[in-house]
């Protein structure tokens, strides 16, 4: 296969000062003494779709934000921000491991300000929430990407537009609403060589007991038509109620390919544990096995 390079990213689904040492313990894993995972998850402001007030469940970085908001409102300037916990955390990470460090973003303009004073030109990724799936806020998170050479995701709708047999169906050729989407992202972010698609499976009422249900046809559509790379995201897939599937439905694929090449370049995995979403998480022991079982028919990289 010419892309046998595999890069992981596995963390939090939000970073804490609780689960912080299990990073570390994620950038130490090794294989015959070798580093085996690119990146890692560093969330600090959460997307949901009910907003707690309280800042409950949105992650460490809810208070910072809203000071700053406060801020861009009533004094009119990105100057002076509060930087948020989860940077300082970021920080140190960066420090002490190889990792990159993969985080969504909400607010370009808000958060991105603070990255970029803080952690510009690092190992970085970024990525847009499945439910912002508006080309402007990509535009403006492009720009701060190209500027500081970071990686820009680019995670997929929710929807699909067909049904879901059909779209992922083999012969079928329309384009789903689901691919101008996507697709049309990427145009926003004219940013190829960096960017990266990252499926995360679609909410629809055919889905069964999948979170997400998966549409590997689809995404290889789009990745051929766009030609970047592409992740797979197994835990918005699979979900709480199939969490035993999320091992074997990853490493199966990451075996699929077309035209002698694998489809997926990488993989987002939520892994340890989260005061959010913990029920999709795999478990450290699960991460090492699964990086084990990868590395039979991968190279995996940290490049």
């Amino acid at each position: 296969m010419k892309n046998k390079k595999l890069r992981i990213i596995a963390g939090p689904c939000s970073i804490d000062k609780d689960n912080l040492k299990e990073v570390y313990e994620i950038a130490s894993l090794r294989l015959d003494g070798k580093p085996v995972i690119w990146g890692t998850r560093v969330v600090g402001l959460k997307s949901r779709t009910l907003l707690e007030k309280t800042g409950e469940g949105m992650g460490m970085d809810f208070e910072a934000f809203s000071k700053n908001l406060k801020k861009a409102v009533e004094e009119k300037s990105l100057s002076n921000l509060v930087y948020p916990e989860s940077l300082k955390l970021a920080e140190a990470i960066l420090k002490k491991t190889h990792l990159i460090i993969a985080t969504e973003i909400m607010d370009p303009l808000l958060q991105l300000s603070c990255m970029d004073k803080k952690i510009y030109k690092s190992r970085v990724l970024i990525w847009n929430p499945a439910v912002n799936q508006l080309g402007w806020p990509v535009f403006i998170t492009s720009r701060f990407a190209k500027k500081n050479n970071w990686w820009l995701g680019l995670k997929n709708p929710k929807w699909v537009g067909e049904n879901l047999d059909t779209a992922n169906d083999d012969k079928y050729t329309g384009i789903t609403t689901m691919e101008k989407t996507w697709e049309g992202l990427a145009s926003y972010a004219d940013y190829k060589s960096k960017t990266i698609l990252i499926h995360r499976g679609v909410d629809v009422p055919e889905k069964g007991k999948y979170r997400n249900a998966p549409v590997h046809n689809i995404a290889k559509r789009v990745k051929q038509r766009t030609g970047c790379l592409l992740f797979f995201d197994p835990s918005h897939s699979y979900g709480p109620q199939m969490k035993q599937e999320i091992l074997p439905a990853t490493i199966n694929a990451m075996q699929m390919s077309y035209d002698n090449e694998f489809l997926y370049d990488g993989i987002l995995i939520e892994a340890g544990s989260s005061k959010t979403d913990t029920q999709q998480h795999i478990s450290l022991t699960e991460l090492k096995e699964l990086v084990k079982s990868l590395s039979k028919f991968r190279d995996l990289s940290i490049d």
